[in-house]
């Protein structure tokens, strides 16, 4: 099994306060016979710019900044007109790791509140929000599944739990322990996926099927970054350095592209458009 380069190790920030938060960059790429072409600075170089998730119709690239002020509000970017807009503007609270919400014109999220509250929610434009998960597990990011349920993280433990769609997660309900905080519904799967850092000191991204229970590793990774990203062929892509990776059919890492050119110096989180058209890159 192929791993990547041995690097030096980053730093891999969880939620952070707006005083804490790196300054980011957020990049779009075409994505024409696999590789990454035409580029968009969706973001500039200043300021918290992160965490991307394209809509469910891939028009629209959801991700959090502290460009309105200080906290961290939710954007969507535009991908035809390149225009931005806050789809939360709470000046008063922190929100966190949108995800396209079930129904159309809903948007899921993550409120910093502390403990017992910091959860997961969910809101239509227009509206006011509401809970999107029963369990007050106080949840740093999370990954659902409409009609399946949630993967939750628990920012205070680093371990997962699933809540089952219309139940409360609780320790019944218990995943894994050492956890990073990249998760995923896998694409034509039943399963999710999640990076565990084991106990030998190897970190494996993993599937979890939650009606069995059943955890499997998927493929081993070298501990340089926790971020990863599915696209619809059910192939993986990370970064390493300026350099973009991908886990192929073959189960083998291989380089893709290298992004030095277009600015990125770092790669951190990605998400690719559920059509595979678009990839979203945070430049650190």
């Amino acid at each position: 099994m192929r791993t990547f380069p041995r690097m030096i190790p980053l730093l891999s920030p969880l939620l952070v306060s707006p005083a804490l938060a790196m300054d980011t960059q957020l990049h779009l790429f075409a994505l024409e016979d696999g590789q990454p072409a035409r580029h968009k600075a969706v973001t500039g170089a200043q300021g918290y710019n992160n965490q991307p998730a394209f809509t469910a119709d891939g028009r629209g690239l959801l991700f959090s900044s502290d460009r309105a002020g200080g906290q961290m509000d939710i954007f969507q970017y535009d991908v035809a007109s390149g225009a931005i807009r806050n789809l939360t503007n709470s000046p008063e609270e922190s929100e966190f790791s949108p995800q396209p919400g079930e129904a159309p014109g809903t948007i899921t999220y993550v409120v910093e509140q502390g403990v017992p509250h910091q959860s997961v929610w969910q809101k239509m434009e227009g509206k006011s929000r509401e809970r999107a998960v029963n369990s007050y597990i106080p949840a740093g990011y999370y990954a659902q599944r409409a009609g399946q349920g949630t993967l939750l993280w628990a920012r205070y433990g680093y371990h997962l739990y699933f809540e089952p769609w219309g139940e409360q997660a609780d320790e019944r309900h218990f995943v894994s322990a050492s956890v990073g905080r990249s998760l995923h519904a896998i694409p034509g799967s039943q399963e999710f996926s999640f990076l565990h850092k084991q106990v030998d000191g190897d970190w494996v991204i993993k599937g979890f099927h939650p009606d069995s229970g059943a955890i499997r590793p998927i493929t081993a990774v070298d501990k340089v970054s926790e971020d990863y990203a599915w696209d619809k062929a059910g192939r993986i892509w990370m970064g390493r350095g300026n350099t973009l990776w991908r886990w192929d059919a073959e189960k083998q890492w291989q380089p893709v592209a290298d992004l030095a050119d277009y600015g990125v110096t770092t790669i951190g989180r990605l998400a690719i458009s559920p059509d595979g058209k678009h990839l979203a890159v945070v430049g650190l």
